[in-house]
């Protein structure tokens, strides 16, 4: 996906009250960390991150590339942030790890393709996803936290797309979103936009209805299911080839039932807008086993708009952010910690780690 935005944002992950949580709904940019593309470590190009997550416990991050296999086996890293309370230090990669199948393999090229990733500390796995294997096919995973494959999840037929394309997901707007529920015991993964029986992706005048999908944990099985409605693209684009799109690419359980969502829109020639809101299941119509949903009465999800982010905004050049997750606690204050996909491109794109504190202290 080659896009450029920008993206910020902080919400309370332990919100009581409406007004206690809008109160912690203001960011304070901490600073950013930019890595070069090209760079190489240990002969194997860095790049790609498109999943991002936090183990508070040992203090690092777990990045997620997406190179298929390509330049190197589909792989990702352990990282460790230097993050004071007056921007952030640096960046260390700590330690690299290849994502195996089932045949305890690497997988090879163009098999797989990485998108979003997140750590267990209790279960000590890693859950990950993939936008499509050899066939197309969306698949979510769970790996030991070398990555090692301990199990792939069942996805439902409705996802899996037919040879005539008229079903299933949409080329590279598949799993882009993933989240452990707060509780532990559901895996969340989100479409970027609508299956393709379902409705058609972003336009300037519509958005794309995409799906929000939980599968729990211990056996495997899906138990609940919404549509999330995205926004429209923000612009249209000014050059050629004249490509702009709009979906959802994160997710993050902020409490039961509630998500933190992030929606980049993209305009080639006229940049990004970023938009954060604070999703509500409650009230929802969950749509489980549901093969299609564009003939049903169907209520999506709830949105409440938390910020509009567009170019330039806090002083950044901000690249194509894939990745959102809690970070730290400095002084007192969550942080949120925000990751782009330099999509391996070398001209002006880059990887890069953008801080934000909540104004208030976490409870």
């Amino acid at each position: 996906m080659f896009r450029k935005l920008v993206l910020a944002a902080a919400l309370s992950v332990s919100a009581q009250s409406l007004a206690h949580a809008e109160a912690m709904m203001k960011p304070a940019y901490l600073g950013e960390i930019v890595l070069p593309s090209g760079l190489m470590i240990s002969g194997v190009e860095f790049g790609g991150i498109s999943g991002l997550d936090y183990d508070a416990d040992a203090d690092l991050f777990y990045a997620i590339s997406d190179d298929r296999s390509e330049k190197a086996p589909a792989r990702f890293y352990r990282l460790k942030l230097v993050i004071e309370e007056d921007g952030v230090k640096g960046v260390d990669i700590v330690s690299s790890h290849v994502l195996q199948g089932e045949n305890g393999e690497p997988f090879a090229a163009k098999t797989i393709d990485p998108e979003a990733i997140r750590y267990d500390g209790a279960r000590q796995s890693v859950f990950w996803s993939s936008e499509r294997d050899a066939k197309g096919n969306p698949t979510l995973f769970e790996a030991k936290p070398d990555g090692a494959f301990k199990r792939s999840f069942a996805v439902p037929g409705a996802y899996l797309p037919d040879e005539a394309g008229e079903r299933g997901i949409r080329n590279n707007l598949a799993f882009e979103g993933l989240t452990l529920s707060v509780d532990g015991e559901t895996i969340w993964v989100a479409t970027e936009n609508a299956l393709v029986q379902d409705g058609p992706k972003a336009t300037l005048e519509a958005g794309s209805p995409s799906r929000i999908l939980g599968f729990n944990i211990e056996s495997g099985e899906p138990v609940a299911e919404y549509v999330y409605e995205t926004g429209t693209i923000h612009q249209k684009s000014e050059t050629e080839p004249y490509y702009n799109d709009n979906g959802l690419t994160e997710i993050l359980e902020i409490d039961a039932g509630t998500f933190l969502a992030v929606e980049r829109s993209f305009a080639l020639g006229t940049g990004n807008e970023i938009n954060l809101y604070r999703v509500e299941t409650a009230g929802a119509t969950d749509i489980l086993g549901a093969d299609r949903i564009a003939d049903r009465d169907v209520t999506p999800v709830s949105k409440t708009h938390v910020l509009k982010i567009g170019e330039g905004d806090f002083g950044l050049d901000v690249d194509n952010i894939e990745s959102l997750t809690w970070g730290p606690v400095i002084a007192g204050r969550k942080t949120l910690v925000l990751a782009s996909d330099n999509n391996f491109n070398p001209n002006g794109q880059f990887t890069q780690f953008v801080v934000f504190a909540l104004d208030a202290p976490s409870q």
